[in-house]
């Protein structure tokens, strides 16, 4: 943990205490603006990551957190996405600025390649902070939950598909269906989901119908909160209602294990995917913009010296 003049603390794991003040935080935020960032802050993940992950920026004022900066990377270790919260009380004065600076600073050492500022649809105080920091538009999700009184009955269907949770001999496999599916390199699916699959919080689960792979799904327990991630199917075999069996699956999974909240996200541009969760029982809560600013590598101390 470090801390600087400001009352800013950089905290590479946040304690169940921080977790506790971040939540105060954000109920006074969300009571001020009128909208949650319970999902988008993701705070089981902050609380549970692993060592070495980019740190969380606190801002304390007499003791209190009144300003906060959370990073989560999913996968992908040269991309973070970053959540900053300031105290209605406290804004306008440069305090968001400040975070976001230290935010740069730290994933620059970090390594990290891309940021993606999060930023709720619904705040124009966010989009204006947004293009402040020299940001470009990457993406805009959806946010869904599951709403149970809209699940479709069960049908029995020929041919039906299988899930079982998979393994590290499964991660070729499975990176080449969701890299063909989303037109990604293999080679960076596959170290996505090594590193995805370490996460102890997560359930990666291979499907098969009649023994051949067909597509990819996780699970990710969150703070009381269960999101459906990662889900592939194999272009060839898409439009066979392969995608609705495999959600349908995994959904009565989480319920029959004790679920009771169910998320899952989809780019507000995929009609498809958006037309699925719809009829498979989801409910659109809130929609969010990704704003992006690449980030200049910082040379390490022998290039600088020798130009290596």
């Amino acid at each position: 943990m470090t801390t600087d003049d400001s009352g800013i603390t950089v905290v590479a794991r946040l304690s169940t205490v921080q977790i506790s003040h971040v939540r105060v935080l954000a109920a006074y935020c969300e009571e001020r603006d009128g909208y949650s960032m319970e999902a988008r802050l993701d705070l089981g993940t902050l609380e549970t990551r692993p060592e070495g992950s980019v740190g969380d920026v606190l801002w304390y004022e007499s003791g209190h957190v009144v300003g906060f900066a959370g990073m989560n990377s999913y996968g992908d270790p040269s991309e973070v996405e970053a959540s900053i919260l300031v105290h209605p009380k406290f804004r306008r004065m440069g305090m968001g600025r400040a975070m976001a600076r230290v935010v740069v600073r730290e994933c620059q050492k970090g390594g990290i390649r891309r940021l993606l500022f999060v930023v709720p649809q619904e705040s124009r105080e966010g989009a204006e902070f947004a293009r402040t920091m020299g940001t470009q538009h990457s993406h805009s999700e959806y946010t869904m939950d599951l709403d149970v009184t809209r699940i479709p009955p069960f049908e029995t269907i020929h041919d039906p598909v299988e899930l079982r949770p998979a393994g590290a001999e499964d991660v070729p496999i499975m990176a080449a269906i969701v890299a063909s599916a989303f037109a990604g390199p293999v080679q960076e699916e596959e170290q996505a989901l090594v590193c995805l699959m370490k996460d102890t919080t997560r359930t990666t689960y291979l499907a098969t119908q009649d023994g051949r792979p067909v597509g990819v799904i996780q699970s990710a327990v969150s703070d009381g909160r269960a999101f459906i991630v990662h889900f592939a199917v194999r272009p060839d075999m898409q439009g066979q209602g392969i995608g609705r069996q495999m959600l349908m699956a995994i959904v009565h999974g989480l319920l029959n294990g004790g679920g009771k909240w169910i998320t899952i996200e989809v780019e507000t541009e995929n009609a498809n995917a958006l037309s699925l969760y719809q009829r498979c029982g989801f409910v659109m809560v809130s929609a969010t913009n990704y704003e992006l600013r690449e980030l200049p590598r910082i040379p390490k101390v022998p290039e600088l010296l020798f130009g290596s």
